[in-house]
């Protein structure tokens, strides 16, 4: 449609036919008509038949052609009028920027956009606060997918639980934050009791308590020993593995058995315990001795309700609230200094108080 279009438009502009000599003239680079203010006029009418074509051009277009011969014109007089004014146009250079002033606040490296490399920031970027709601969501959706894509599949390789056997003394302690980093994540603790270790013989047991030292609790009987000097779990349980078995081969060396030092308790606190009398105890005999006082005190009351000497408390309570409630008098206002009388007033010095 374009095309139709644009080949009418050539055909109305040939339709108005100039004198070949002005075609093939010489045109002047100068601007024509430089301090005229009126229009171009038509150098020459139309005649009927080419007004007739033009008419039939124009309601097959749909618009003026001598509007738009007038634009054409227009457009080309102002480029050629703009080029004799200031020259042929150049590229689009890019404006600089204006380098501002260093201060504190813009103190240091020059930011990315000041070279030309990026955009300046638009601001459309979303805050850091965003970006970490951003960053939690994504993990909450990676434990979601294994929750339900991986975890199903960890049942092919669960185990019966076995409870340990008396081979089995050592029992370690570890420490997980669920997949965060902590600096006591490292940290492994055993513990183990020197009469559940095999092959020792009492002497022999007796010289690995003293030798655990302070990490020994003389109340539960359990040494516990701990190891956070390496950066992973298995480093720190092989060392506290190799320190026990020290311990047991000095507890084993038969050398020295340490009989003449005692067990020294004195790093550890004993906290006493309240246990519950003896003599508290409920019996048979206890129990029949309270039924006994029991059966006494209501024959003994019985006896004095008979009597009238019986308190009954109900009716102690109705009769004070019964009393009449006494009325105080106000206590009376009096100078200080002086005495009120009954006509007059007090003598005494009036003090101010600056308020």
């Amino acid at each position: 449609m374009a095309s139709a279009l644009q080949g009418f438009r050539f055909t109305a502009r040939s339709c108005a036919c100039a004198p070949l000599s002005r075609r093939c003239a010489a045109q002047s680079v100068a601007r024509r008509r430089a301090f005229a203010t009126t229009p171009l006029r038509l150098e020459k009418e139309r005649s009927p038949e080419q007004k007739e074509v033009l008419g039939k051009v124009e309601k097959a277009v749909g618009y003026n052609l001598d509007e738009e011969l007038a634009a054409d014109k227009k457009e080309l007089q102002d480029l050629l009028n703009a080029e004799i004014e200031f020259g042929p146009a150049g590229p689009d250079l890019s404006r600089r920027k204006k380098k501002l002033k260093e201060t504190f606040l813009n103190y240091g490296d020059p930011e990315p956009f000041e070279d030309g490399d990026f955009d300046e920031d638009n601001h459309d970027d979303l805050p850091s606060l965003a970006h970490g709601e951003l960053e939690q969501h994504r993990e909450w959706r990676h434990y979601a997918r294994l929750a339900a894509w991986e975890m199903p599949l960890l049942t092919k390789l669960a185990k019966p639980f076995e409870p340990p056997t008396a081979d089995m003394s050592l029992r370690f302690r570890y420490t997980t934050y669920m997949g965060e980093s902590h600096p006591a994540e490292k940290k492994v603790v055993v513990e183990f009791s020197p009469a559940d270790m095999p092959n020792l013989t009492s002497i022999q047991r007796d010289k690995l308590r003293k030798l655990a030292g302070p990490r020994y609790n003389p109340e539960e009987d359990i040494v516990r020993m701990n190891c956070e000097m390496y950066e992973t779990q298995a480093q720190n349980k092989r060392y506290l593995g190799d320190l026990v078995d020290t311990l047991l081969k000095e507890a084993r060396d038969p050398t020295d058995t340490f009989a003449d030092v005692p067990l020294d308790t004195r790093h550890h606190h004993f906290k006493p315990k309240p246990r519950f009398p003896k003599e508290w105890v409920l019996t048979d005999e206890r129990r029949d001795q309270l039924a006994q006082y029991r059966l006494q005190m209501e024959k003994k009351d019985q006896k004095l309700e008979l009597e009238g000497q019986l308190v009954d408390g109900m009716k102690k309570i109705e009769t004070v609230i019964s009393r009449p409630i006494p009325q105080e008098a106000l206590p009376e206002m009096v100078l200080a200094g002086g005495k009120s009388t009954a006509g007059g007033k007090g003598k005494g010095k009036k003090v101010a108080v600056r308020r």
